[in-house]
C-alpha cells in the first residue's frame, strides 16, 4: 500500500477545499460590485476582498502543495502506471494547475487588467469538471474501501478507516 501524505499534506487538501467554497459562495458579490448603474453595497464590497484575499492564498497554498508532492512524492517510482493511476495523476496535476491559473487571472483581473476576469472564469469551468472527477473517483474508492480516501483522511481518523477496509479482489 502506498504511504499516507504527510500531515501538512492533508492539512493543506482540506484547507484548499474549505476555501474553494468560500470562493462560491462569495463570487456573486463580484458583478454586484463592478456594476455601473447601483453603488456597491458595504456587505458586497467586504465579500469582493474575501474572495481577492482568499484566492491568493488558494494559489500560494495549491504552490506549497505542488512542492511538498514533488519533494516528498506521494508514492514510490513507478515504471508502469496503470490506465487508472495515470487518470488520478492528470486530474490531480490538472487541479493543481487549474487553481494556480485561476489565482493568477484574478489576481490580474482584480489588480492589473479587468478583461482576464473572462480567462478566469473559462478555468472555474474547468476546475468544476477537474473536482468533480476528483470527487467521483474518491467516492469509489470510498466505496471499494481500498485504502486510497484514507491516506487523505487526518491521522485520527486513519485508525478507523483503515479497521473497515476491505481487501481488494
Amino acid at each position: 500500500m502506498r504511504a499516507p501524505y504527510s500531515n501538512l499534506q492533508i492539512a493543506i487538501h482540506w484547507a484548499v477545499v474549505s476555501m474553494i467554497l468560500v470562493q462560491w459562495l462569495t463570487a456573486g458579490a463580484i458583478p454586484r460590485t463592478h456594476n455601473p448603474l447601483l453603488p456597491a453595497a458595504p456587505v458586497d464590497l467586504f465579500l469582493h476582498a474575501v474572495h481577492n484575499y482568499n484566492g491568493i492564498a488558494i494559489g500560494c497554498l495549491v504552490l506549497v502543495r505542488i512542492a511538498l508532492r514533488l519533494s516528498r512524492g506521494t508514492d514510490g517510482p513507478q515504471p508502469r502506471r496503470i490506465p487508472m493511476e495515470l487518470a488520478a495523476l492528470a486530474v490531480h496535476w490538472g487541479i493543481y494547475a487549474s487553481l494556480v491559473g485561476q489565482a493568477a487571472t484574478g489576481f490580474i483581473a482584480s489588480y492589473l487588467w479587468g478583461p482576464a476576469a473572462g480567462v478566469h472564469k473559462a478555468i472555474w469551468n474547468v476546475t468544476l469538471v477537474l473536482i468533480a472527477l476528483h470527487v467521483t473517483a474518491a467516492a469509489w474508492h470510498g466505496f471499494r474501501r481500498d485504502g486510497v480516501v484514507g491516506r487523505m483522511l487526518p491521522l485520527w481518523t486513519r485508525t478507523i478507516s483503515d479497521e473497515r477496509q476491505r481487501p481488494v479482489r
